[in-house]
């Protein structure tokens, strides 16, 4: 359980926090330089928390909608159903890296759990295995990489940015002599 204060920290510091709670970009701004400033009245904060999904536990105590532990959880059952991982027992109890988590994600499951990867694991860390992982392979999951790096990514120019990846890359282990 988290107070007002922490909640919000916690909320305001993640990208894009607003999308899901029907509050509008500019006025999520505001609200967000007014709690900065420390003039966020309290009506208006627990509005925020309540539109975000947050749950008052008791008198100033909040629970987040879903803790990342439980988005995790979710994500890898997904993928033992999907038989991902068919030399793991599901009776294992080790939590999977996030490494590989994010990159069989990527691979194997659709673009609602691709959303939910993006609410655990920041956007850096996701493209940076995205190019380590997908584009070094590049040829194979051509339709993948295009539609990532649009959607995801924000990069304009897919194809232009996934062939410069993949030339540098050849440049980088050519020989030589």
């Amino acid at each position: 359980m988290m107070t007002t204060e922490q909640s919000l920290q916690k909320l305001f510091g993640k990208r894009g926090w607003y999308k899901d709670s029907g509050i509008k970009e500019s006025t999520a701004r505001v609200y967000k330089k007014r709690f900065l400033e420390n003039k966020l009245e309290m009506e208006t904060r627990i509005k925020i928390l309540k539109a975000c999904d947050f749950k008052l536990v008791q008198e100033m105590q909040w629970e987040e909608p879903f803790g990342q532990e439980i988005l995790k959880g979710s994500l890898a059952d997904k993928l033992h159903r999907e038989h991902v991982f068919w030399a793991y027992h599901k009776s294992d109890t080790s939590p999977l890296p996030d490494d590989i988590l994010i990159e069989m994600a990527l691979l194997h499951l659709d673009i609602d759990d691709i959303n939910t990867l993006f609410r655990i694991f920041p956007k850096g860390k996701i493209q940076a295995i995205w190019k380590e992982k997908m584009l070094s392979q590049e040829p194979f999951y051509h339709g993948l990489n295009r539609l990532y790096a649009f959607l995801f990514f924000g990069l304009r120019n897919p194809d232009r940015y996934i062939h410069d990846h993949v030339h540098k890359r050849y440049k980088a282990i050519q020989c030589k002599d």
